[in-house]
């Protein structure tokens, strides 16, 4: 199933008829993950996807209840999203802090069949290499899916920057070797840091939804041909970077414009927009 492409990282804030059904996703819309965009049909994620020229999305929830008291999306409300689409890969969230996340965890896979693990120590306000959460990176091992991480910049209201630093992540990749960990926006602005713990360790990844500050084609271009030469990523990370989006803070069709406007192989091209995706995720149906 590797020919389909694949969004690795979205968070379905505005679909309308989720927020119908549950008002309160408004809220966490508007205050929690700040943003600020007209609220739109199931239907406009779709034509996100076809302008962009990809099959799915992965989509992902945040429980930050320690932290902000508040989820954005809990589990129940992604796996009932996914219900109403077919090109809809769900990721579940838990809490590090609660001492049953890794039984929600488990739930969630097992009975909401999500298909991976949403983590944000910058906004749930925890250290990626706290020994408390390791029974949930224990409990992803073991269960056998990927953990997309929050890494580098956080514009969220109370999100702590420190916690989002790459080498933060390396405890982890040390102690979870068959675990495979994706850190999102290629963790800007440690993008050099990021790329470093890639090429050591063969279960870190990095998806490619990074935009904080122009456009994404000037982004892209200065990420990943100026601080890091395009060769790194086309030679030595072929297996390891995936494409995410981070919609709707940038609309799909842009970001993936702009990556391919970078100017990788076409080989490369289908790892980065599916091939990766589907070995992380067991194959995409």
């Amino acid at each position: 199933m590797s020919d389909w492409a694949v969004d690795f990282h979205t968070h379905p804030l505005l679909v309308r008829e989720m927020i119908a059904r549950h008002p309160d996703l408004a809220e966490a819309a508007r205050k929690t993950f700040y943003i600020g965009n007209n609220f739109q049909p199931l239907e406009t994620f779709h034509l996100e996807l076809d302008a962009a020229g990809l099959d799915k999305a992965v989509v992902v929830a945040v429980d930050a209840t320690t932290a902000l008291g508040k989820t954005v999306y809990n589990n129940e409300q992604v796996a009932e999203l996914c219900s109403l689409s077919d090109r809809l890969i769900g990721f579940a969230s838990v809490d590090p802090n609660q001492k049953d996340a890794p039984a929600k965890l488990e739930a969630a896979i097992t009975q909401l069949k999500l298909r991976g693990l949403k983590l944000d120590p910058a906004m749930q306000r925890f250290r990626p290499s706290d020994a408390a959460a390791y029974p949930v990176y224990e409990k992803a091992q073991a269960l056998g899916i990927p953990v997309l991480f929050h890494a580098g910049m956080s514009w969220a209201p109370g999100s702590r920057l420190e916690y989002g630093q790459p080498l933060l992540f390396e405890p982890i990749a040390v102690d979870f070797p068959k675990l495979n960990i994706v850190l999102a926006h290629l963790a800007w602005p440690w993008v050099t840091e990021a790329v470093a713990l890639c090429l050591k360790y063969p279960n870190v990844h990095l998806d490619t939804s990074a935009l904080y500050f122009d456009n994404p084609r000037d982004f892209l271009r200065h990420a990943m041909t100026q601080v890091i030469p395009k060769s790194v990523f086309e030679n030595s990370l072929r297996r390891q970077i995936l494409f995410g989006s981070n919609y709707p803070r940038v609309e799909i069709k842009n970001m993936a414009n702009a990556l391919r406007w970078v100017g990788f192989s076409d080989d490369f091209q289908k790892l980065i927009f599916g091939g990766n995706a589907a070995r992380l995720l067991g194959g995409i149906a």
